[in-house]
């Protein structure tokens, strides 16, 4: 299975120059907890969380309102390119601690996320599916 086969295709997507308080409001909005941050034709610039923006921005002090993403976001983020088998995918983000990675083709444009929960989602969805099919052949006489 490929990343792609597992992504979401929707993108939260903001500018380097929105305000930490746009991006705080945005993911409460989306419900998200990343946000891509892009420019023109879907290019990544980097990346920022709703942990960045507690721990680097909020707790240090810094006026969210007043202090735009690009200060505090991630330049160079781990991403994924949409045909990565996805076992190798869950394995970087293992070791790199990220729940969630944007997935780029061409090493640079933003696709779509992937998160932990599409990944489980996805393996109980095909699990359930094995399992119904091997409980057909576990009815048939020897």
């Amino acid at each position: 299975m490929k990343v792609r086969d597992v992504m979401s295709m929707a993108i939260e997507e903001i500018s380097a120059e929105a305000t930490c308080l746009e991006a705080a409001r945005r993911m409460g909005e989306c419900e998200v907890g990343m946000l891509v941050v892009t420019r023109e034709g879907r290019l990544i610039d980097g990346v920022i969380t709703d942990r960045d923006l507690v721990t680097r921005c909020v707790a240090l002090g810094a006026d969210p309102a007043q202090h735009r993403i690009g200060e505090y976001m991630d330049r160079h983020p781990t991403s994924v390119e949409g045909d990565l088998e996805l076992e190798r995918a869950v394995e970087i983000m293992r070791n790199t601690r990220h729940h969630r990675l944007p997935v780029t083709v061409a090493g640079n444009k933003v696709i779509g996320v992937i998160s932990l929960d599409d990944v489980a989602v996805n393996v109980k969805h095909y699990t359930d599916a094995f399992l119904a099919a091997a409980g057909q052949y576990s009815h048939r006489a020897p």
